[in-house]
């Protein structure tokens, strides 16, 4: 009778410790709640793009994770620019977006997927402006670090003197490093 208490004793004490192991493995990078991230990318423009150097991509975002996998990219603000026009080309844009947080895949390491929608305006004298948006995948290496690829297009629209509407579209794939706050 002993022997079947101590082994019942033993069984207990040794799923409680593997409990502990599965609920610790289980906790996501992005755990609820509301975080501020600089997003900081450099790529390569596609689209209708002359003679650009390298896309550069500063953004500052708001996001407000409602679980540990479903979050609201409240606001994000960015601004892409190449290398070559650096003052002279700056496309700004506000959007907002979804974002996507897989469970613990490795260690800490989680995948996200996000995608945005939005509004833009180049801010050369041609007062170009129209609809942003950005779709993107990576993982969450720490809680607050994360690498990503994400590709950015901006539609403008120009009107010129003559009231003549002209669209191009410009797209920026880059590498996004993302630094949470």
């Amino acid at each position: 009778m002993k022997k079947i208490f101590l082994v019942a004793l033993m069984a207990v004490f040794t799923s409680s410790a593997f409990a502990q192991l599965i609920t610790s493995r289980t906790i996501t990078v992005n755990k609820g709640g509301s975080k501020v991230w600089i997003d900081l990318g450099a790529g390569a423009f596609t689209g209708d793009v002359e003679n650009s150097g390298l896309g550069v991509d500063l953004g500052l975002r708001y996001t407000h994770m409602f679980s540990e996998s479903i979050g609201w990219d409240i606001l994000k603000l960015s601004a892409q620019t190449d290398t070559k026009n650096f003052t002279e080309a700056l496309d700004v844009q506000l959007k907002t977006g979804v974002r996507y947080v897989s469970p613990v895949v490795f260690g800490d390491q989680s995948i996200y997927a996000n995608a945005a929608l939005g509004y833009g305006l180049f801010t050369d004298n041609t007062d170009a402006h129209g609809l942003a948006w950005e779709v993107g995948a990576g993982v969450n290496i720490t809680p607050r670090f994360s690498v990503g690829v994400v590709y950015n297009s901006q539609h403008y629209s120009i009107e010129d003197y003559h009231k003549n509407d002209h669209g191009y579209n410009v797209g920026l794939i880059s590498l996004r490093l993302g630094i949470g706050l």
